[in-house]
């Protein structure tokens, strides 16, 4: 019989949407290009880490998944859950590029739109995403089998890939090395989560405010913008970061704990339409900014932020009747 559930698990699954909500609002912020002041500059530095966020809940998540449902019926579940919404979204992305056509070319240039956005494969998270769906019940048994030796192949992965791949393909991952080079960069994130869930872990305070110091160390260093060997800072910066993820659920699950409830029912909103809000957010921002380019930045961002906050319901509710 499994332990019983350590307090940080419980409290992952107490506040798991609204949790998804934090990261998908760092996603966002780090992806609009209407304000550039202080205090939105700051998600333009490390608002990328809300994949990762993302990435670690999906982890912890799917490990129940795994345990509770055959393989079978884990495959089908993650195939309702993503292929539908990311036709529908990419279809509508690329019926609406074609329709406006070369006044908003700088779309295919920014955004990588092409024939490929009608399943959203314009965007790399799609393609890690089912990388890591397709690999995790291969991963859950391994690491239940031979954790050690999982976890050291993991980092050297990732650790190579920091010195070779990931400094020659940069942003340019639209290729099979590209994207190889882009999972194997989440993969360490991805399997702590799973980990966290296997093992039932109980991590304590000072476990959390080293990690929250090395997370520290990470944060000022990348922003600092220091010049030495580039595939020094990417291995340095990844690192901190995947040590310092404990810390970000703490301080998560520590924000949640005293905000307003207005504000954690906006989070859980932004948490439950996760996937749409990835899929759609980043194509209304820039096609936003390019038609309305006179427009006040405020008004672009508050109404880029609801239309596509209105765009993900609207997707969710169409796809709603693959869920059953």
């Amino acid at each position: 019989m499994k332990e019983k559930r350590s307090p940080l698990i419980i409290q992952v699954s107490e506040h798991r949407e609204s949790m998804m909500g934090i990261s998908m609002l760092s996603i966002m912020l780090f992806h609009q290009y209407f304000i550039s002041m202080f205090p939105f500059n700051i998600f333009h530095y490390i608002g990328y880490w809300g994949v990762d966020i993302f990435l670690l809940l999906s982890g912890i998540g799917l490990v129940n998944s795994l345990e509770k449902n055959k393989i079978k019926t884990y495959y089908e579940r993650r195939f309702i859950r993503l292929v539908p919404s990311c036709i529908l979204c990419g279809l509508t992305k690329y019926l609406i590029f074609v329709y406006l056509g070369p006044s908003v070319i700088i779309l295919k240039e920014g955004l990588n739109i092409g024939i490929w956005s009608i399943a959203s494969l314009d965007l790399w998270f799609i393609h890690t995403i089912i990388i890591l769906y397709i690999i995790s019940p291969l991963l859950h048994w391994i690491l239940n089998k031979c954790p050690y030796e999982t976890i050291l192949i993991i980092l050297l992965l990732f650790f190579i890939n920091g010195f070779t791949l990931k400094p020659e393909v940069g942003y340019e991952w639209m290729s099979p090395k590209g994207i190889t080079s882009w999972t194997l960069e989440r993969l360490p994130v991805f399997t702590a989560g799973m980990i966290i869930s296997i093992y039932n872990l109980r991590l304590d305070k000072n476990l959390i405010f080293s990690a929250l110091f090395l997370l520290s160390t990470g944060c000022l260093d990348y922003l600092s913008k220091t010049n030495y060997s580039i595939y020094i800072n990417q291995a340095y910066q990844s690192f901190t970061l995947l040590l310092g993820m404990p810390a970000i659920l703490f301080l998560c699950i520590s924000i949640l704990d005293v905000i307003p409830n207005y504000l954690k029912s906006f989070l859980s909103f932004l948490g439950t339409y996760s996937l749409e809000l990835y899929l759609v957010h980043e194509f209304i921002f820039w096609t936003m900014k390019i038609i309305f380019v006179n427009t006040n930045p405020w008004i672009l961002l508050a109404s880029s932020f609801t239309l596509s906050c209105l765009s993900a319901y609207a997707i969710k509710k169409c796809t709603k009747l693959f869920h059953h």
